[in-house]
């Protein structure tokens, strides 16, 4: 999908077809249809549009003169945000799709005084565009009559007097890199365990890194177990596929202490010896969301060349039952020295975290943010509308919530005091991988991995309920994998590079 932009309040002409978004106020609709006919030299048939009231939900074609124009409601000013022009263009960018459209224009809208700058519109536009047209169809070899009909858009045209041209166009070419890398992270949260396990997501990241721009080592089995990754090695030893370390770099902020981005990479969780049940087993292919997110951080940050450093690293086992599998009473020891009791094998991303959260703290860290799809208690708290964060420190986490907040990928923090650490104390190692019973088990969950961040600042990310979903989030975040960490990192690597 490739993106122009016209400085100009009249369209492209050549556009099949034409997006306006309208406010639920029937003055400001009367108003906005006239600037539309005078720009389209068209008039609408008033009794055509009886029934759009620019309500939220309401999206309405309509032929007129040989154009096709779709009006998208975004509700009452008084309640406008950014979320509602990303749902309203996702969902009119979808129907045009829909009609074997390639080359379609959309309205940069103004928002009349609601205090988001042309930016902030044209992010939300092209972002939503990308991603409400996203499907993995890539393993679907016999299709539907409908799905060989389907056409994909070519070109789109953004237009409206929208500030300096130079600027809209980079804010349209970083949006475009964003959107690209949250399809990255949702094309391997989408692969099946059978294609994607550690030596193929390793091989991917390092074609990744290669035309992004990036480093990355990839540690073998061997090199592993001689580091002394103990979580690693014993999890990943129950599979055919051995496990994979992978370290990611990228220097874009000259001599400045980096931030380490964490990602569990398990290509697929059996639960191990402690077997998940069979029904929603197949969902487990989706457990290096982590991971995937990323891979997408870092497509984006080099593409968009942000003056940051950043370290990536993705512990990336397959979780298996077999003679070779880890065992409930196991004692691991860590890439720290610390032992760790096993109690329950299905509890193994926080094992593999271990290891990669004490690692980093060999690049002298910023920060450390881990990002797992961890817990099913997560999903219990707070089900599919946000992430679980657990930190250590107030500021990093005001950080992260406020880029989740700018961009609808929001964060909500769950204590980490003491009285959690305890839960997690083993008689016969230095911690226990589980909790004692069910309570707080998204808490014990974090308070394990906080164990071996040393002193350095860390933020953990539980997004067990926000990276696998049963049925579409919204208009531009589908069913399954969903790519949550990419823009929600991305705006944040983004403030602290404005910031510095």
């Amino acid at each position: 999908m490739k993106f122009n932009y016209v400085n100009s309040i009249s369209p492209d002409g050549k556009a099949e077809a034409y997006i306006y978004f309208l406010y639920r106020d029937e003055k400001r609709i009367s108003e906005e249809l006239k600037y539309i006919e005078k720009d389209l030299k068209i008039k609408f048939d008033s009794q055509t549009l009886k029934d759009f009231k620019g309500k939220d939900s309401q999206t309405y074609l309509v032929y007129q003169n040989g154009k096709r124009v779709f009006l998208s409601g975004v509700g009452k000013k008084e309640k406008f945000t950014l979320e509602k022009l990303r749902n309203s263009c996702a969902r009119a960018v979808k129907y045009a799709e829909s009609l074997k459209l390639k080359k379609i224009a959309i309205e940069i809208f103004n928002t009349d005084g609601k205090g988001f700058s042309y930016g902030d519109i044209v992010n939300a536009e092209v972002e939503s565009a990308i991603l409400g047209t996203y499907s993995f169809k890539k393993y679907k070899k016999t299709k539907s009559k409908d799905e060989e009909d389907e056409s994909r858009i070519n070109e789109v045209v953004l237009f409206g007097k929208a500030g300096n041209e130079k600027d809209i166009k980079k804010v349209i070419n970083d949006s475009v890199i964003i959107a690209n890398g949250t399809i990255t992270a949702r094309d391997i949260g989408n692969e099946p365990g059978n294609y994607m396990y550690p030596d193929s997501l390793a091989k991917l990241v390092v074609s990744e890194g290669k035309k992004h721009k990036y480093d990355v080592k990839v540690l073998n089995e061997k090199e592993i177990a001689k580091l002394g990754m103990g979580g690693v090695i014993g999890v990943g030893k129950g599979s055919e596929n051995p496990p994979r370390f992978i370290i990611m770099k990228y220097n874009g902020g000259g001599n400045k202490n980096p931030i380490v981005f964490v990602g569990k990479g398990v290509t697929f969780d059996t639960g191990g010896i402690s077997l998940k049940p069979g029904a929603g087993m197949e969902n487990m292919k989706m457990d290096m969301c982590g991971a995937a997110a990323v891979v997408g951080i870092f497509n984006a940050v080099a593409s968009m060349k942000l003056k940051v450093n950043i370290i990536g690293i993705i512990p990336s086992v397959e979780n298996m039952p077999s003679h070779n599998a880890f065992k409930p009473g196991d004692i691991l020891t860590a890439y720290n020295g610390m032992t760790i009791e096993v109690q329950n094998t299905d509890a193994e991303g926080r094992l593999i975290l271990a290891d990669g959260v004490a690692y980093a703290d060999n690049f002298k860290p910023k920060y450390i943010i881990d990002m797992a799809t961890l817990t099913g208690a997560a999903l219990i708290a707070l089900g599919h509308t946000a992430s679980i964060a657990i930190t250590n420190d107030n500021e990093l986490y005001n950080k992260v919530r406020k880029a989740g907040d700018e961009v609808f990928e929001r964060v909500w923090e769950l204590p980490s005091w003491d009285e959690y650490d305890k839960l997690i104390d083993s008689d016969v190692a230095d911690v226990c991988n589980i909790g004692k019973g069910r309570a707080a088990g998204s808490i014990t969950a974090g308070m394990f991995i906080k164990r071996f961040v040393a002193d350095n600042k860390w933020l953990h990310l539980d997004i067990a309920g926000t990276a696998m979903l049963p049925a579409a989030a919204s208009e531009y975040v589908p069913k399954y994998s969903s790519g949550v960490g990419v823009r929600l990192f991305t705006k944040f690597l983004i403030n602290e590079a404005n910031n510095n």
